[in-house]
């Protein structure tokens, strides 16, 4: 028997004043998290806490400060010594972590920047989307203010991308309606239409499926090679998850298993995180975030330790194993 997937919650962080933008695992084996909020700040926290009686974190243990408005999305190089924050201020941070300071700072984009990923040998590019409808390619190595490569192909912001390095390929979701994957390699970008603006893209391990996530309150499994739905989750019997206002993000979890996303609150409740078979495509975990969540935007997963977090419209960070 698969083991059940994981809700006890074990861990809050309340170190953000205001709404959770962002969360994301330090990479393997995801001992940390960084988290950006509308506080304009980016926190450094032990996801597991080191002490078995922790059940609650009040300061982090780096605040990261830089940015002029809220931080929108996050992104750490594989070696853990960086990472990237872009947000409402139009400018792209790269990060030292442990000096605490901001290496490289690009502002090629004339609007909030809502996604960033690293890509590229040893994570040497930075990939962003902006709501000014392009994605900008940054060389870290480089010592360039411009971009070495835009993407203007979306009618509206990028709110998502997803680099999926076996491939040579990016995919972004726009509030245009349309899921694009960009083949770096081949130069060649290939376009689903989701009719509804899109807030959440992700590849799957293998590279064979796009996850996507619109504000229909519904989230669609692709096949990347012809763009064939395989399945969908939420909508009418979604058991009443929710997305039809705010940039909510998806993401696989065990092993590609398993799709994990945030939600609005229905009216005069609270949020809830779901999860659902990929195969079945059945609600088989629901979490609500607690009272006075109205919103869980972000969710992450750390395959290692089999736990998950979600960033909450009210400042905390909730842990689960």
């Amino acid at each position: 028997m698969p083991k059940p997937f994981p809700t006890r919650q074990f861990h809050t962080l309340k170190t953000h004043n205001g709404p959770v933008n962002a969360v994301t695992f330090s990479s393997y084996p995801g001992t940390y998290i960084l988290t950006g909020g509308a506080d304009r700040a980016v926190h450094l926290t032990r996801a597991i806490p080191s002490n078995t009686n922790t059940t609650e974190t009040t300061s982090p243990i780096q605040r990261y400060e830089a940015h002029g408005y809220p931080v929108l999305d996050i992104a750490v190089a594989g070696d853990n010594s960086r990472f990237a924050s872009v947000g409402g201020d139009r400018q792209v941070f790269l990060w030292d972590v442990e000096q605490g300071v901001t290496v490289k700072r690009w502002s090629g984009h004339n609007a909030r920047v809502e996604a960033v990923q690293f890509a590229g040998e040893g994570d040497s590019v930075v990939v962003t989307g902006s709501a000014d409808t392009t994605i900008n390619l940054w060389d870290t190595r480089s010592n360039s203010t411009k971009p070495i490569q835009t993407l203007a192909e979306a009618g509206d912001t990028v709110s998502s991308l997803n680099v999926h390095a076996p491939t040579y390929s990016i995919a972004s979701g726009s509030y245009d309606g349309r899921a694009r994957i960009y083949d770096i390699r081949m130069g060649r970008t290939t376009v689903d239409v989701l009719a509804n603006p899109v807030t959440s893209v992700r590849c799957s391990k293998d590279g064979n499926a796009l996850l996507a996530s619109t504000l229909d309150s519904r989230i669609r499994l692709l096949d990347r090679a012809d763009g064939k739905l395989l399945k969908a989750f939420g909508g009418e019997s979604g058991a009443s998850y929710v997305n039809n206002e705010l940039r909510i993000r998806s993401v696989f979890a065990k092993s590609d298993a398993v799709v994990l996303s945030g939600s609005e609150a229905e009216k005069g409740g609270e949020a809830s995180v779901f999860a659902w078979d990929v195969l079945s495509g059945e609600v088989i975990a629901r979490v609500s975030a607690g009272q006075g969540v109205r919103v869980v935007s972000c969710v992450a997963w750390n395959e290692k330790e089999g736990c998950w977090a979600g960033g909450c419209s009210d400042g905390s960070v909730k842990i689960y194993g």
